[in-house]
């Protein structure tokens, strides 16, 4: 092979390793999320998407948490620990409005659990409260593996509502 053709520019040679590049992270996203019975690698963690620190709320709100390395397993739930797989359990000012009036099936839940008035448990993303009264509230999201026992990962938001 001549060796002009293996000379290529600086510039274009990086935009092909880094179109390449991407690709391949595309492919591992796509692998990992389509694996499903395969836990996330990594340390796990939560965070607060929606509403922002310090929002002001209505008394009804929807709390979406983004995770990194944490898979949500319905099907597991009470049974066997299993790395970086579990649900989420989020506690409304201290567990105060973690009841079926205030986060409905998620409360209907915790009352079926035995854990009313502790947290809210949660095998999606989000949660709603509703009926909270005007003011200032703390909710905070803890990761939970599947028999329940803590992550360690948590995240909290201050808000409040009107």
């Amino acid at each position: 092979m001549p060796s002009s053709s293996l000379r290529t520019s600086g510039r274009s040679r990086s935009a092909r390793l880094l179109a390449l590049l991407s690709l391949l992270t595309l492919g591992v996203v796509f692998s990992v999320e389509a694996a499903s019975a395969t836990p996330a690698a990594g340390t796990p963690s939560v965070t607060f998407v929606t509403p922002k620190q310090n929002a002001t709320t209505k008394t009804t709100v929807t709390f979406t948490v983004k995770l990194v390395n944490f898979r949500l397993s319905a099907s597991q739930v009470g049974k066997a620990k299993k790395p970086n797989m579990g649900h989420l359990h989020f506690q409304m000012d201290g567990g105060k409005y973690d009841y079926p009036k205030y986060s409905g099936a998620n409360g209907q839940l915790a009352v079926k659990l035995g854990i009313a008035g502790k947290y809210s448990p949660s095998v999606t993303p989000s949660i709603t409260y509703r009926h909270l009264p005007s003011g200032k509230h703390h909710l905070v999201v803890f990761l939970a593996n599947n028999d329940h026992s803590p992550v360690g990962a948590k995240a909290s938001i201050g808000f409040t509502a009107r």
